[in-house]
This record gives C-alpha cells, structure tokens and sequence, in this order.
C-alpha cells in the first residue's frame, strides 16, 4: 500500500503536465494561391504557427513549461507527448528518472502491479460535472487496475475539457484502496478579445464564441470555435489564423496572425528563357493599376487571383501569376509576405489580312456575301495598353475603312471609364429597305444581284466621326456614353448620289444627296453568368444646326436561356421606336438571318416602331455541334406608313410574319456558325448562313 501511495504521489506530481493534453491546440496552415497558370511554375507556401497557452495559473505552475510559438511560414510539429506518464515517465517526483537496467525493469514491475480499487469518486465540482466526470472513467470498482490505466484514466477526464485541474489521491480501507480524484472546473467564460484581427468580422467572431457563454469554458469545445475562426479566413482564400490564446479571469484573449502585404515587386520574364529582363515595354503604372492587393493590406487570395485575371484581361500577356514569400521583417504577432508578379509579355502588333463571312446579314439571297480584310493593329501603344487600330473590309455589296483608338482606362480613373475615338467610313446595301420588289418567283440570283445594286438597287454610304465612354455601373452592368457626327447619302453601284429610289421615293429626309446630324447615346447593358442579358440604348439627334436631323431612337433588348434537362431553350425580343425626324434609310428593317428568318433581308417590312420574338430549342449532338429548331416573329406595329415614302408599302411587305426551321450551331472562335433552314408563313423556304447573332 505504500507503494501505491508513492506512486500516486508521482502521478499528483505529474498531472499538471497532463493538462498540457488540452493545451496544444492544433495549428490551422493557410495556403497562398499559386498563379492562374499552372505552367508558370510559382509554388504555394503555407503560413504556420503553433498555439498553446497554460489556460491556468495551476497548469502552467505545475508543468514548470514554457510555451514556444513557432515562427511564421515554419515547419511545425503537432503531435503532443505526454510528459510524465507515471511512475515510469519522466515526472518530477520521488521516482526521478531512472536510467538504470534494473531500476527500470523494477518500475515496469510496479506500472504493471494491479491494485483493487474499492471506491472511486470526484470531489470539488457541481454534480453536473461530477457526471461528466464519471462518464469519462473507465475505472470500477472492486476491480484491480494497474498505475498506467488509472492514468490513463484521469487523461480522459482532462480529455473533457471542462476541467483546469486533475489530482489523484488515495485511502487505505479495509475493502482496497479508495480513489479520490480531485477535480477544479475552468472558469467561466465572460468575455473574448481578438488582438490582431483586423480582416475578420466581429459577428464572425461573437458566431463562433457565442455557445461558450453561460458556464465553464470548455476547451474541447474552444478548440471547435477557434477552428471555424480559422476556417473563415481559409474560405475566403485570407492568409490569416489564430496563433495564441491567453484564458484568465474569464476572459480569453485571442492573438490573430493575418499576414499583411509588404511590398509588390514586378518582374518581366523572357519568354523563351522564363529568366528575369530589365524592363518590360510595359509601363509599371499600367500593370499596377489593375492590382487590387496593396502594401499594408491583408494578403488574400481570392484578390490576388482576381488581379491576376484583371492584368491578364489587358491582352498584353502570355502569362501572369503572383509568387508571395515571407518578408524580412515578418514576425510572429504580425506576419508579413512579399510578393513578385512575374509577367510573360506577348507580341501587341502586327499587319493581318483575311476573308469571311459578312456578319451583318445583309445580302438578300440564300447566302451572305464574303468579305476580305486588311489590318493593322497595335494593344500597347507607348506601352500605355491603348490600341490603335485601322482596318479595310471589302465585300461583295459592303465596304469599310474604320481607324480606331482606344484608352482601356483613363488615367487611372476609379471608376475605370475607357474611351473611343474612331472615325469611319461605310458603304453597305439598303436594299433591306429601298431594294426591288421581287417577283415571288425570282431566283436566288436575282435577289443577290439586287442586293448588290445590279438591279437597281441602292447603296448608303455614311461618314462617321465620334468618341465613346464605356464604364462598369455595377455587378454585371456596363454603360456608355457616345457622341458622333454622322453623315450619310444614298447612290447607285457606280458612287453616283441619288434622291429617289425606283419608285420615285425620296431617298433622304431633307431632300438633298445627303443627311447630316450629331448623335448623343446613352446605353446600358447587363450579362449575367447564366447567359441571360439585356441591353438599352436611347440615341438622340442633337439639332446644332438647322439643316441636321432631329429624333429620338429608343432599343431593347433581352435574352433568357431556360434549360429543359438535356435541352436549353433560348428566348430573345428586340423592339424598338424612332420619334421626330425618321430618314427611310433609318428606318427598322424586319426579316432575314438574325430577324424572321424564311424572309429575305427586310422581306417583313421596315417600320417607324418594331417587336421581334424568337424562341430556340438547341441539343448537343456532338461537341462543338449543337442541333437547333426555332420559331421567329417580326412586326412594324403598323408604322410602315409612316415611314417617307412608305418604302415596305409601296414594295408589298406584309408588315408582319413568322417564320420556323431548323439548322445546326458550330461554336467556334469567332462566334458561332450558323447553318440553317427555315419557312416563312408564306409557306417559302430559304437557306440562311451566319456568323453570330444581332
């Protein structure tokens, strides 16, 4: 018996090191984000740090320990071991430590001797305690138990987490041995403080802490709150973690590691060889004004990704990504990384020429004309990312010259207005709205040679000079701003003005060869992720001076995919009005490729006022092909009239129709392709092909 009592001596020696079982919070690692190119070679690095604090006065006296903090982005190691595991560990009492062969073989002797316990009972807190104590305890009695079990024993009721201080003692009865455990419960938790925490939300923090109100703090339970803490910032891509934690008074005391942004260096890399280059022909300012991360500001990664999407978004780079690594002055209360954006640059100019397909739809026959294109283009004018671009498109019926220029960002403006400037000059068919009337039996030649005023048909010509704003407004909103000095005339093939159409119908609103005017736009447009958009524009002719055109031209337009399991259908409307002064040429045509479709260009009518409607059923028949069937409406509203001339009149226009096929869709690069047939109400077929949509 006194062996057992020198035993459990040691084991009162040694229970202020098992409290250390609770103390050793494990430690939450934080990964900074690898670049949006996996190529590009940049690694993760995790910050780490340990947490552990004596959560009592008698714990942290008793182990005689000094808690060590691991410094940030160290390796840490978690795993807690027990230091004096009874008589046989390396507790401070009478034991000692025994190096000896015999002694230990002695000890081993003792650890496993099996003493009858005839009582086992918990002192010193509430009964609800008490319960939970007994819950944890394996030990019965009148049952023999060996030292290392009884040990075991109080490790679980420390497992608990409810308790600040775990003493065994012992009786000497008749019946055995009585065992008393001696239990203190943890204070109660009064209130939290976060040092450190300037990123994480205090409803966050009072979230988390809340259900430790209102009785003993239990640090199983802590443990859990802190964890959720952590996994705040994890969520949200935050480098951030608590890293220590003081109890005392009833008061918890968070330290919260959030590792902030020290200095961003940019670093241009040749392309053939990944090693650094002196400079880019990029201007620094350029690059950092798309950076979202600054110095001083907590590193997350979710904004780190997403300024490494926006520099990609300028089109000046082959590669981007961000390498943070940890700061010379970093410490471990007040973590610090710094970061590299290395930058691939790719060639921004260059000449090009090419052939396609007209993307306006205009050619009245079963296919639209083809165009050839010749090009020069420069993305990093100055190294400023403006664009400077000019283009000559030659077509079949169409021609264009455009010059362009373009300021992706206006001196840094917050708002990140963009600006236009561009001038052009166009010539494409108005047979749309001035072409022949055709006899129902006309061949497809002969719509195609109309469309290229072969027969009489009519060419608008317009000189366009102008400049365009272009802002976000908000989640998924963009808006614009435009003035531009139009001036436009009609001719025949040969470039020869005209004042009437074939009918004798004046082709201009003033009379003269041509129409003049200054044009102010206002519009907006949405795009969700899902693929439905909606656009409005309101265009109003500014009368500066007597002689030019004064109207009002209010569009709209809206989109919605519906999907029906493996089949999407796709809704779209158009309408649109024109008030005050309304040139014919102006006019809003119906019918064709991207309008009714079974119609030729215009073959609906062309009105002062207009709807459209188009339902689409699409189904993947074979990546990147889709199989379509589809059903358009077109109508002026009875605007026709109206219009100088009545040009959908005088040519026999219904003035509305439907229309209804079938086609394939290719998706590719450009846009998608678009083959396909449909009927018209008057029961007449037609092919169309395009490129996009209206």
């Amino acid at each position: 018996m006194d062996q057992l009592l020198k035993s459990l001596n040691d084991l009162h020696q040694a229970a202020s090191s098992v409290c250390l079982h609770l103390q050793q919070l494990p430690a939450s690692l934080s990964q900074v984000g690898r670049s949006n190119n996996p190529s590009s070679g940049a690694s993760p690095f995790a910050l780490s740090s340990t947490r552990s604090r004596s959560h009592s006065r008698a714990c942290s006296q008793g182990s005689g320990r000094r808690v060590h903090f691991a410094p940030p982005f160290a390796a840490i190691n978690n795993a807690f071991t027990a230091q004096g595991g009874g008589t046989g560990g390396q507790a401070a009492g009478k034991g000692g430590r025994s190096n000896g062969k015999g002694s230990s073989s002695k000890q081993e002797e003792e650890d496993e001797e099996r003493i009858l316990i005839s009582e086992v009972e918990v002192v010193g807190v509430s009964e609800d305690l008490k319960r939970i104590a007994y819950d944890a305890l394996t030990t019965r009695p009148n049952f023999a138990y060996t030292l290392k079990e009884v040990q075991a024993d109080l490790k679980r009721v420390f497992a608990t987490g409810w308790f600040s201080s775990c003493v065994p003692d012992a009786e000497d009865t008749r019946d055995g041995v009585k065992l008393v455990i001696k239990v203190a419960a943890n204070p109660e938790l009064r209130g939290v403080v976060a040092r450190g925490a300037d990123a994480l939300p205090t409803a966050v923090l009072q979230k988390a802490m809340r259900p430790l109100y209102g009785g003993p703090l239990n640090f199983v339970a802590f443990s859990g709150a802190v964890e959720r803490l952590d996994g705040w910032y994890r969520e949200r891509g935050i480098l951030g973690q608590v890293i220590d934690f003081n109890f005392e008074g009833g008061i918890v005391d968070l330290t919260v590691g959030e590792a902030a942004v020290g200095s961003i260096e940019l670093a241009f890399l040749d392309p053939a060889t990944n090693s650094p280059k002196a400079q880019g022909a990029t201007k620094p300012g350029v690059i950092r004004r798309h950076l979202t991360t600054q110095p001083g500001r907590v590193y997350s990664l979710r904004q780190a990704k997403a300024d490494i999407d926006s520099v990609y978004s300028t089109g000046l780079f082959e590669d981007v990504n961000i390498v943070p690594q940890e700061a010379e002055d970093s410490t471990e209360t007040q973590p610090k990384v710094d970061l590299t954006v290395n930058l691939v640059e790719r060639k921004t100019g260059g000449l090009g020429a090419g052939t396609g397909i007209s993307a306006s739809g205009r050619g009245s026959g079963n296919m639209p004309g083809f165009v050839g294109n010749f090009t020069y283009s420069q993305r990093n004018l100055l190294g400023l990312n403006q664009k400077l671009s000019a283009l000559v498109e030659l077509g079949q019926a169409d021609s264009l010259f455009r010059l362009q220029w373009v300021d992706p960002w206006i001196r840094g403006d917050p708002n990140r207005t963009s600006m236009t400037l561009s001038m052009m000059n166009t010539r494409t068919s108005a047979a749309a709205i001035h072409g022949k009337a055709l006899e129902p039996d006309a061949s497809p030649a002969d719509a195609a040679a109309d469309a290229r005023g072969a027969a009489g048909g009519v060419t608008l010509g317009r000189l366009v000079a102008g400049t365009e704003w272009r802002r976000p407004l908000a989640a998924n909103w963009s808006g614009i701003a435009g003035l531009t000095w139009q001036r436009s005339c009609c001719m025949d093939s040969h470039g020869t003005p005209l004042l009437s159409d074939a009918y004798g119908a004046p082709l201009t609103f003033s009379g003269r060869p041509s129409d003049s005017m200054m044009l102010g736009v206002i519009s907006g447009s949405y795009s969700a992720n899902d693929g439905s958009s909606m656009g409005i524009s309101l265009e109003q002719a500014l009368p500066l001076h007597p002689a030019w055109l004064n109207f009002n031209r209010l569009r709209l337009r809206l989109e919605q995919p519906v999907t029906l399991g493996p089949l999407t259908l796709q809704l779209r409307g158009k309408a649109g009005s024109v008030y005050g002064d309304l040139p014919p040429y102006e006019a809003f045509p119906l019918g064709g490729t991207n309008s009714v479709r079974g119609y030729a260009e215009g073959g609906v009518g062309s009105g002062r006022h207009f709807v459209e409607g188009t339902a689409e059923l699409r189904w993947l028949l074979a990546k990147p092909v889709h199989g379509t069937l589809f059903a358009d409406y077109g109508s002026d509203l009875d605007s026709g009239e109206s219009v100088i001339g009545d040009p959908a009149g005088t040519r026999g226009k219904p003035g509305s129709g439907y229309g209804f096929g079938g086609g394939i869709r290719i998706d590719s690069p450009l846009g998608p392709v678009r083959l396909e047939y449909a009927w018209n109400d008057q029961r007449r077929g037609r092919f169309h092909v395009a490129l996009g949509y209206d």
